[in-house]
């Protein structure tokens, strides 16, 4: 979170978590360090952010998910202006590495997934419906510079996080994070990378179990 606070096009920054018992330290903590915290369902994502932008009453929604930490804030920036210039309903980023990207959305389009959206993978992923619909919405992708790709900064395996703990060690007190500097990191050490290189990915149609069927 504290990153983030670096960003020049996003006004306001909310916690979006669930009501579940052990979701409660992680709400007290933010809480504590003066973060807004919205709790809702824990496996309808989509349920729980439109609900969230309602009440803060959202034109557009930043959406970077808990397990990617180390979010690109200048691409995040940039996607935010193309979404507002262009008036997109939609705005992804495609060429960064696993765990950078983030998703600019403009509250009509999640208003509407929100009332139309069935198959549990898009109420869990929450931007699906959009995707598959273009037809109905403006959907833009911006391509960032060419590099590391094929790189996992997300948090699915214990890999992936013990890989996560090692470079937040070696950031240490630095807030701002981008692709320059994971450029750096992996020419100074290449071999750091090798802890989760051969981890699947999983994809849009994966769902928790809960939702049962």
């Amino acid at each position: 979170m504290r990153g983030l606070k670096f960003s020049r096009r996003v006004d306001k920054f909310l916690v979006a978590t669930s009501t579940l018992p052990e979701d409660d330290p992680i709400v007290d903590l933010l809480r504590d360090n003066g973060y807004q915290v919205f709790r809702g369902h824990h496996l309808d994502v989509l349920d729980r952010i439109y609900k969230a932008s309602s009440l803060y009453g959202a034109d557009f929604v930043v959406r970077i998910t808990a397990d990617n930490p180390l979010t690109d804030i200048g691409y995040m920036d940039e996607a935010v202006l193309i979404a507002v210039l262009s008036k997109a309903d939609y705005v992804g980023i495609v060429g960064l590495p696993i765990g950078m990207a983030c998703e600019v959305v403009s509250f009509r389009a999640l208003k509407e997934a929100y009332l139309e959206a069935k198959a549990p993978y898009q109420r869990e992923h929450v931007t699906p419906y959009i995707n598959e619909n273009p037809d109905r919405f403006k959907v833009v992708y911006i391509k960032a510079e060419e590099g590391l790709k094929e790189l996992r900064l997300t948090v699915d395996y214990p890999e992936d996080l013990e890989l996560l703990r090692r470079i937040c060690k070696r950031i240490g007190d630095k807030s701002f994070w981008g692709l320059e500097d994971l450029k750096e990191l992996f020419r100074n050490d290449p071999n750091l990378f090798l802890l989760n290189r051969d981890l699947p990915q999983r994809d849009k149609f994966d769902v928790d179990e809960g939702w049962g069927g």
